[in-house]
């Protein structure tokens, strides 16, 4: 009994004494904010607890960075465009910490040429002109700064235009006297007799995958989406997970963006990446074989050109 007693009044020393700093803590914010009653002493404390910046102004800038930075458009071929015009927001009590003369104007001018020059160095295509606006939101939680927001984009490259000559490249005549590009194409020789023009016959692409065989003859994709030239159900291979295409006699497999990545013959690929008989392509771990088909040289004989 002596011992809960002495309990009960050590516990009861210890909430008299929370009272007491608590009470002292409010007389003290009480006089600092010049409130007339406790409880608005009390909530102007909490006010400014929740407001009071997060981090230093080097993390500041580096947020702001971000935000502009993790802004573009991914196109269903894989490109990546750079937005025109983006906007970001920031808190007022972020402003001055920002740029210490609270200008907007040339915040944003110094966001453009960031983003600009981060578009350019990742490869995206960027538009003649970038703008960024720069908001001030009471809003907004000092200390945060939300992605901006984007509009308008850069326009896709137009891609070279392809004769309708079922993948056939004609060899001109100006490259017969130049031993460069006769080396590997003896019917291009000039001492030759047969004077008929010469074409290069561009190879077909055979894909294997689980004893089945399938045939591109031209661009394609890969992924879970109907027109897939190999059909995937498996849920580790995104929708649109790879793009193939014929570069000349060269096939070429990229990735699009998708969330388990595409490997080449064991090593993992981002941009157009050549491929070679017997090369391994792996979506996500899915393994198809590649095997490009023979590409040649014939003659045309007797074909009139337009």
């Amino acid at each position: 009994m002596p011992g809960t007693l002495s309990t009960l009044t050590f516990n009861l020393l210890i909430v008299v004494l929370f009272v007491a700093v608590v009470f002292a803590a409010l007389r003290i914010a009480q006089s600092i904010f010049g409130t007339s009653s406790k409880r608005a002493a009390a909530t102007e404390v909490a006010a400014k607890l929740v407001s009071y910046p997060t981090g230093s102004a080097a993390v500041l800038r580096r947020r702001f960075v971000r935000a502009l930075t993790s802004q573009h458009v991914v196109m269903p071929s894989g490109e990546r465009l750079a937005f025109a015009e983006l906007t970001v927001r920031v808190a007022p009590e972020d402003l001055e910490r920002l740029d210490p003369d609270g200008d907007l104007e040339r915040l944003g001018e110094d966001g453009a040429k960031l983003y600009a020059d981060h578009a350019e160095r990742a490869g995206w295509a960027v538009p003649q002109l970038v703008t960024v606006t720069v908001e001030v939101d009471p809003g907004l939680r000092s200390g945060w700064v939300p992605p901006a927001r984007g509009s308008g984009r850069a326009e896709v490259a137009p891609r070279p235009v392809q004769r309708p000559s079922v993948g056939w490249d004609v060899v001109g005549e100006s490259k017969a006297d130049d031993p460069a590009a006769t080396m590997g194409f003896p019917a291009l020789v000039p001492a030759l007799d047969d004077t008929a023009p010469t074409m290069n016959v561009a190879a077909g692409l055979r894909l294997e995958r689980d004893g089945s065989l399938f045939t591109v003859a031209g661009d394609a994709v890969l992924g879970r989406l109907p027109e897939s030239a190999v059909p995937f159900d498996n849920p580790e291979v995104s929708y649109r997970h790879a793009a193939l295409r014929r570069q000349g006699t060269i096939w070429e497999v990229k990735d699009l963006g998708s969330t388990n990545g595409t490997a080449v013959d064991g090593h993992r690929i981002d941009d157009w990446t050549p491929l070679h008989p017997g090369s391994v392509v792996a979506l996500a771990g899915v393994r198809v074989v590649a095997s490009p088909d023979t590409a040649g040289t014939v003659h045309l004989r007797g074909v009139t050109t337009h």
